[in-house]
């Protein structure tokens, strides 16, 4: 009797850590895949400053967190292409802290190479006469490491033509991206 009893007591005990494994490794499972990345798009773009060779352009970029959480960007790097060639290159100054399934723009300093785009602008723009770009780059979120985004976009040239130190016209374009 008492050996059927330790038998049963065993039987039990290893069935219970089995139960408390597979729900540890569940919760693990589920807590792991919840989380996403944020997404990263062009919100305005301004000039501050340059020359002809190089321009110093204000970025602002749209951060969307779609978590349940608030994450912390520690720093976003990026590059601005526009067909396979590099217009345009940046990094933010400070981090910032996104609220859960909210967004915040994050303003970022970028430098340009204006010359290189204007010699090629005719190839580069598409039928519809806009100009195509990728925001390209990784996000380091507290807690989480790198995020890279990789947001493709338009920019109505029409809108460029107040490159002159003017700001561009705040409007926003179809994939909602102010110009």
């Amino acid at each position: 009797m008492k050996t059927r009893l330790m038998t049963q007591h065993t039987g039990w005990a290893e069935f219970s850590k089995r139960v408390l494994v597979l729900g540890a490794a569940l919760l693990l499972a589920a807590c792991a895949t919840a989380w996403q990345k944020p997404q990263v798009s062009l919100a305005e773009v301004r000039l501050a400053g340059g020359n002809l060779l190089q321009q110093k352009l204000k970025l602002q970029l749209r951060v969307k967190n779609p978590n349940g959480v608030d994450i912390g960007v520690e720093s976003l790097t990026f590059d601005l292409l526009v067909g396979e060639s590099r217009f345009a290159s940046g990094q933010s100054a400070a981090p910032v802290l996104i609220p859960k399934r909210g967004e915040a723009l994050v303003e970022v300093d970028a430098k340009a190479q204006v010359l290189g785009l204007l010699s090629r602008l005719p190839e580069l723009t598409g039928a519809d006469g806009k100009l195509h770009y990728r925001l390209k780059g990784e996000a380091r979120i507290s807690g989480y490491g790198n995020a890279p985004f990789d947001q493709p976009g338009e920019l109505e040239l029409g809108k460029l033509q107040g490159l002159g130190g003017a700001r561009p016209p705040a409007e926003k374009s179809p994939d909602n991206t102010r110009l």
